[in-house]
């Protein structure tokens, strides 16, 4: 059983909240929310978005399998759009799955570590489970990585 899950990056909580509105009348109810957290670990976002950026992980009741993702990263880029301003985007969702032994996410770039699932659309598995211990790759995502993040993703796992 793979969870429906999104991580969203935003600079206020007005933006957050729309979002989450958006997300839960697409996809349902939200059954876990991470602690908000800084995302302060990488400038690469600052260009797009400005500085002072949260993030926050949010884990859906709605299961999918792991091609469902292709439209479901075609339908978060299209919120995206929705919720930009002068052609910038003003939040970041990345959407993915969690699952008894891995934490999935959506992307457009291509990696060699990546699995193409279709419409240009890419697998990165961030993380990997097995029993209580969480294990990180080279290319997991900073964040990813933190106390934080790991105790949310053990409290919430399925």
């Amino acid at each position: 059983m793979k969870s429906l899950l999104f991580a969203i990056m935003y600079p206020n909580q007005k933006l957050l909240n729309n979002s989450i509105s958006i997300l839960e009348k697409e996809f349902g109810k939200i059954k876990a929310k991470s602690p908000e957290y800084d995302f302060n670990f990488t400038n690469y976002y600052e260009k797009e978005f400005g500085k002072n950026l949260k993030k926050i992980i949010l884990v859906f009741e709605k299961t999918i399998e792991k091609n469902d993702l292709i439209e479901i990263r075609e339908k978060t880029a299209e919120i995206e759009q929705k919720l930009s301003k002068n052609k910038k985007r003003t939040v970041n969702i990345d959407p993915g799955y969690i699952s008894k032994t891995e934490l999935v996410l959506a992307t457009k770039k291509q990696r060699s570590f990546k699995e193409y699932l279709g419409n240009y659309i890419y697998a990165h598995k961030v993380l990997e489970f097995k029993d209580k211990e969480i294990i990180t790759f080279w290319h997991t995502f900073a964040d990813y990585k933190t106390k934080l993040i790991k105790n949310f993703i053990l409290s919430s796992k399925i």
